[in-house]
């Protein structure tokens, strides 16, 4: 068992660390004389900092030994596009979702994952009597929902695996095991939508498909949100063929950022 003395030294650590990776977003390139003058640190423990963080992918040095600058790599700055990706997500989808929901007059969803939940970060209501509820920022199991289930089929199988339980329990009671699963997310890879016949809330369907960036990497997706009893059969082609056409809208105008 660690020491609160450890602990406390450990944090400190963490915290330096983060206030050089600030200072070389702010300075980049830069040196180690500017950095530990900047941020008032020793000019080795700024070293032994800026090498850690050079080891695990953070920042890289330019330039010959003894002269060498400080920039982020492109993994530093990926994350700050990914921190920046909702904000940009949800002004670029907006008009199409409006334009979903004026089509359908159902609840038009929009969510991006958060490990194995999925956040809903904005929506068009419908202006029917009877709708479903649900709030923006909500979070909901990925392996129930339409939305979980496209996001789900578009990433790599072998990530896909460590993604879905050994069993999944539904509303009405029914049990999936992983493979029943796997087996269902292929089919919607092939036909490019999700439906989800009230695995969450059994009042409350969903047909959905993946938002995918210019790699084909899932980010977020689109779902059209009603009542389960307004869900017919004869309403899954038509609304997963109008589903999918947005997502691919907003894929492509998330492609030419």
């Amino acid at each position: 068992m660690s020491k609160p003395s450890d602990t406390r030294q450990g944090m400190q650590s963490v915290l330096r660390a983060l206030d050089v990776l600030e200072a070389v977003a702010l300075s980049q390139p830069v040196g180690i004389s500017a950095l530990a003058r900047s941020l008032g640190i020793p000019k080795a423990t700024v070293h032994r900092i800026l090498r850690t963080l050079g080891e695990a992918g953070w920042l890289a040095p330019q330039g010959v030994p003894g002269e060498q600058r400080w920039v982020l790599t492109a993994r530093a700055l990926a994350v700050g596009a990914r921190v920046m990706t909702q904000d940009d997500l949800r002004e670029r989808a907006r008009p199409v979702l409006e334009e979903l929901g004026r089509r359908t007059d159902e609840n038009i969803h929009l969510s991006v994952p958060d490990g194995e939940l999925l956040v809903l970060i904005d929506k068009v209501p419908s202006t029917r009597p009877v709708q479903t509820v649900a709030q923006v920022g909500e979070r909901v199991p990925m392996v129930l929902t339409a939305s979980g289930w496209a996001y789900l089929s578009r990433l790599p199988a072998a990530e896909l695996a460590g993604r879905v339980p050994p069993v999944v329990d539904l509303a009405n009671g029914a049990r999936l095991t992983r493979n029943q699963v796997l087996t269902e997310l292929q089919a919607v890879a092939e036909q490019g939508f999700a439906v989800n016949p009230g695995r969450w809330r059994p009042d409350v369907s969903a047909i959905g498909s993946a938002i995918n960036d210019r790699e084909g990497r899932p980010v977020a997706a689109l779902s059209i949100s009603l009542p389960s009893y307004r869900l017919t059969d004869d309403l899954h082609k038509p609304y997963g063929q109008l589903v999918m056409e947005a997502t691919e809208r907003i894929s492509a105008e998330l492609a030419r950022r």
